[in-house]
């Protein structure tokens, strides 16, 4: 079939040259139609579920709430994991799907679960909007200056800026972080209402009623109908003071029993910009939303804004944007693919010093790549900075193929004339000559790869979309090869160009590399030896290099969880994190800072009101020296003894998320039913990490014992009384935490109607002591006991089970040994029973799939060494190829260690790579080896072994060469973003073709003449 293709495209050149335009203009069409992100698409489909429950104590969330829906989900079809958290009034769940499946469908099963389950009056449950934890794609401030308050700028955010941003296509969500919610508070007096024989249910009733207009209907008259309209609802908080409320004594006026207040709404979220209080907006995409696209239209919509919002008010879109990254890590995958073009080009035409041979190889580049975007385009991925890298490492690689095809057509046609032979059989013999090896050495650099479309999860997503782009692209260049290749020779190289005449660097190589050979071919000892210990050593190397699993991403800006004592106030905590933000700001490298403190209503992070986030910008460039300023910061934070803090980068936070459900590379979970057993053994953990070097930040989940006031209602009283429990836990929790009865609509603004009681029924343990129960004429101190105790802040679970959680960042080069390390301690220690442990986050991603690699490698190899032996029809020759491949390993390791001896999942790809690329050398000399031995029977088997590695020389170093050099490139200025998973491959690649050439040329030569007699 190959031959047929190669014939026809070189019989039908003009057709032939018309498809490769055709298809380079389709190429380009697809690529500037495809969509441009970050990364791949690597979230994994999530429903969150969010239950309200006004007034519940965490203990109180799990029991009612969470443990139901947990239960019910659980059973749900493909869940993969469920992780929930009760915290105070707020129950949030978690639920995973695999990769790929519909989310829609995924929500529609959740909802079928949840409407089944009878939850308590008022808890409120809702889904949470379609996004992801890789959609949180900006943080906007908000600062009013002094001419708004803290609620009029909230009210500005929430009714002009959050409906705007929602209407922009594409984002998801806006979750609004700080300032006051604007709502009109009835403060009951609870001696009042006791005076006046009214319970709260009453007057949240007349309110209910008098806070809806209602309608008449219509009344037809005179052949006219008029809409009847009641006008109920005031307009002013005022009005409400002359409500009246039936009494058994009469008539009560509301303003007699209550005060009225514009006041803020209980607050469990604040925020701040560059040290000052302001508004935060953290805006969320859709799934398929394209980031690059989202943030430009909200920017116009931001600069649209600030021309008409009130005098004073600044808008800030410069906190944090994911599209900082994408922009930086493209630009600078794209600059080194043109300094790799660049390389290729004057390499290729250092060897065929003519212009045209050149020019025929080169075009290998474009076409390759415009049938990897068509490919692309039908399946729908999109264009970042894993698919451009796949790209970018196999750069090199594209003209292999068409290297070794121009270089042999070249051969050939220098003895052309003397041989009296067409030109166009010429160059489709020479084609055909070493269409074998080509193809046999594509298949192998293709199949190598396999393993990394094995590998699950986030990994996977990241690593398959680099591979995929890699083989694709390599496939799309053996195509071109052996046909665009010898269609333009057939065209471009003819009698002009002196073809009988070598450049002197190919004479020069040749004669180079004939004269060694003859000098070393009997010193198969020297290089057996050599073999082996070079085998060795690259076992040595590996077992004693650092380990990490997947490479940090290099951001330009940081993300610092703060978490106080527990029970700190969130103003507290608010002003300590402004504090921490002020002397970072002061740092010269740094642009910008800001925070969130507590959460917002709908957050899927259940943070406490003693934690907060920061987001540090670092200014232009300083990726540079990202560590340095790492440093500095992280010695700001070890000034303040008093707090936590975990600090990463904003999108490597994101995916260790993703990895584990936490925000850090090391994770140890630990699962149980005691909480404070838990915590206890947690606290043990904590120290055995601590007693490894690099890692820094351990600590414990936030569900601890906070101090809470217990109330124990006495029920021999209430039973004489003729009341029963019950009514108490509804007069305080109505009472003190509010009651909700309406809506006042002002335009889009909508202001809650709540009812409460007054300050001096709630300010004090003595007030809330002395609050009259209304029905029973005594108060709360008469009817209950009420006792300071402990209760928990939050409790988190997983598949059912209570969880807490060690967290810890890593600074070292080791992260796999110190967590191994660190196990081993807790290991060799004493456990509580009932207590389990699971090591996940960057540890458990880097132990699973560098095992899943290794053994798939294993096959892989097997699959090969067949492979080969169907292409030499011998198992020594076989084995000999296959040899290279540990070679070329040593020489990816020893660049490994120059660069700083940690070897991450990015490495692993790298030496996957390498042993398809060590492959096609070895196959490109053995394959000549044996072509020589039956056309030339004449000659001795060494010399048809140093004529063959001659005729080999040439190809086998430019096509070294090229492929090393053009990784140069992504080697240097490995900080930069976008080359966080190509300078690791770039680094084992270009070490692995340094030893693996010199094998090729010199070894395998060396040992195919020693084993000649039994070839």
């Amino acid at each position: 079939m190959f031959k047929k293709i190669v014939t026809w495209s070189t019989i039908n050149r003009s057709r032939t040259l018309f498809l490769a335009v055709l298809f380079t203009v389709l190429g380009i069409f697809a690529g500037m139609n495809m969509e441009v992100d970050v990364l791949p698409n690597i979230n994994k489909p999530t429903v969150v579920v969010f239950a309200e429950a006004d007034g519940f104590a965490p203990e109180e969330v799990e029991r009612a709430v969470l443990i139901p829906l947990e239960n019910a989900i659980l059973g749900t079809a493909n869940v993969e994991r469920v992780r929930g958290t009760a915290s105070f009034a707020l129950g949030i769940v978690n639920i995973e799907f695999p990769f790929g499946s519909d989310i829609y469908k995924n929500r529609q099963l959740v909802q079928e679960r949840i409407s089944s389950i009878q939850m308590p009056a008022n808890v409120r449950v809702s889904l949470g909007p379609v996004s992801s934890v890789m959609g949180e794609i900006m943080w906007a401030g908000v600062k009013g200056g002094n001419n708004l308050s803290s609620s009029e700028l909230r009210t500005y955010v929430d009714f002009t800026m959050r409906p705007n941003l929602l209407k922009v296509k594409g984002i998801s969500d806006v979750i609004v972080m700080g300032g006051d919610v604007l709502e009109w508070q009835v403060r009951l007096n609870a001696d009042a209402l006791d005076r006046h024989k009214i319970t709260q249910e009453e007057i949240n009733e007349v309110l209910r009623r008098n806070l809806q207009n209602s309608s008449g209907g219509i009344l037809s008259q005179q052949n006219k109908e008029y809409p009847i309209r009641v006008f109920v609802a005031p307009k002013e908080m005022e009005e409400l003071a002359d409500i009246a409320i039936q009494t058994e004594d009469g008539v009560v006026r509301l303003g007699e029993i209550a005060s009225f207040v514009e006041g803020a709404s209980l607050v469990r979220g604040s925020a701040s910009v560059d040290g000052e209080q302001g508004i935060i907006l953290r805006i969320f995409k859709q799934p398929n939303a394209e980031t690059l696209k989202v943030s430009k239209e909200i920017d116009a919509l931001f600069s649209d804004l600030q021309k008409t919002a009130p005098t004073g008010v600044v808008l800030r879109t410069d906190l944090f944007r994911q599209e900082w990254f994408i922009s930086a890590g493209l630009l600078n995958v794209e600059k080194a693919l043109v300094e790799a073009l660049l390389i290729v080009a004057l390499i290729v035409f250092l060897f065929l010093i003519k212009w045209k041979p050149t020019l025929i190889t080169l075009l290998a580049i474009p076409t390759s790549i415009a049938v990897t975007a068509i490919i692309f385009y039908l399946l729908g991925l999109s264009v970042n900075v894993m698919t451009l890298g796949g790209i970018a490492v196999a750069i090199g690689e594209l003209v292999d193929d068409a290297i070794v095809s121009v270089e042999n057509i070249i051969k050939r046609l220098r003895g052309r004339k003397v041989q009296g032979l067409e030109r166009l059989k010429v160059i489709v013999n020479a084609v055909q000559e070493v269409r074998g090896s080509i193809i046999y050495a594509t298949v192998l650099v293709v199949l190598v790869f396999v393993p990394v479309f094995f590998l699950p999860g986030v990994e996977g997503k990241l690593l398959t979309s680099l591979g995929l782009a890699y083989i694709v692209s390599l496939i799309a260049s053996l195509i071109v090869s052996l046909t665009l290749t010898p269609a333009l020779a057939s065209f471009m190289l003819n009698d002009e160009d002196n073809e009988e005449k070598p450049s002197k660097v190919v004479h020069y190589i040749e004669a180079r590399t004939e004269h060694i050979l003859r000098r070393v071919i009997d010193s198969w000892k020297i290089i057996s030896a050599t073999f082996i210990v070079m085998i060795l050593a690259t076992v040595l190397l590996y077992v004693n290099a650092g380990k990490e699993g997947i490479p940090p991403f290099n951001e330009d800006s940081l993300t610092i969880g703060v978490v106080l004592p527990n029970g700190t106030g969130l103003e507290t905590t608010n002003l300590f994190v402004q504090n921490v933000g002020s002397q970072i700001k002061a740092l010269p490298f740094v642009s910008g800072v800001s925070n969130t403190t507590g959460r917002a209503g709908a957050d899927a992070h259940a943070s406490g009101a003693n934690s907060g986030e920061m987001q540090v910008v670092f200014k232009e460039g300083s990726t540079k020296k990202l560590d340095e300023y790492i440093l500095e910061v992280q010695n700001i934070l070890n000034k303040y003894s008093g707090a936590s803090f975990s600090l990463g980068k904003p999108i490597t936070h994101r995916v260790e998320e993703l990895l584990s459900g936490v925000r850090a590379p090391i994770v140890i979970k630990l699962y149980g039913d005691d909480v404070e057993a838990l915590r206890n053994y947690g606290n043990v953990v904590i120290n055995a990490l601590h007693s490894q070097a690099g890692v820094s930040n351990a600590q414990l989940s936030r569900d601890v014992k906070v101090s809470e006031i217990h109330i124990y209602p006495d029920k021999t009283i209430l039973t004489g009384l003729g009341k029963d429990a019950g009514l108490i836990g509804e007069e305080i929790e109505s009472g003190l935490i509010g009651n909700k009865v309406g809506e006042i609509v002002s335009g889009l603004q909508r202001i809650s109607v709540v009812t409460k009681f007054d300050s001096e029924s709630r300010s004090s343990f003595g007030g809330l002591r002395d609050t009259t129960i209304g029905g029973t004429a005594m108060n709360v101190g008469n009817l209950a006991s009420i006792e300071f105790n402990e209760g928990r802040t939050s409790i988190s679970h997983e598949g059912g089970k209570r969880v807490v959680i060690v967290s810890a960042n890593y600074e070292g080069g080791d992260i796999i040994g110190a967590v191994d390390a660190a196990k081993e301690i807790l290991d060799n220690s004493a456990r509580p029973e009932n207590i389990t442990t699971s090591y996940e986050g960057t540890y458990q991603s880097q132990k699973e799939n560098s095992t899943r690699l290794a053994l798939l490698f294993i096959v892989v190899i097997l699959l090969i060494a067949v492979i080969l032996y169907t292409a030499f029809s011998s198992w020594i020759l076989s084995a000999l190829v296959l040899l290279n491949i540990p070679v070329a390993f040593f020489g990816g390791l020893i660049f490994v260690y120059l660069e700083g001896g940690t070897i991450s999942l990015a490495h692993l790809v790298g030496f996957i790579s390498l042993a398809g690329i060590a492959s096609r050398n070895g196959i490109m000399l053995i394959s000549r080896v044996q072509e020589l031995s039956k056309e030339s029977s004449d000659l001795t088997k060494t010399e048809v072994i140093i004529h063959a590695t001659k005729e080999r020389v040439v190809p086998v170093l430019m096509t070294s060469i090229v492929t090393a050099l053009a990784l140069i490139p992504f080697i240097l200025g490995a900080s930069a973003p976008g080359k966080e998973f190509l300078s690791p491959l770039a680094v084992v690649i270009t070490g692995g073709l340094v030893t693996s050439t010199i094998t090729s040329l010199l070894f395998i030569p060396i040992i195919l003449n020693k084993l000649k007699d039994r070839i």
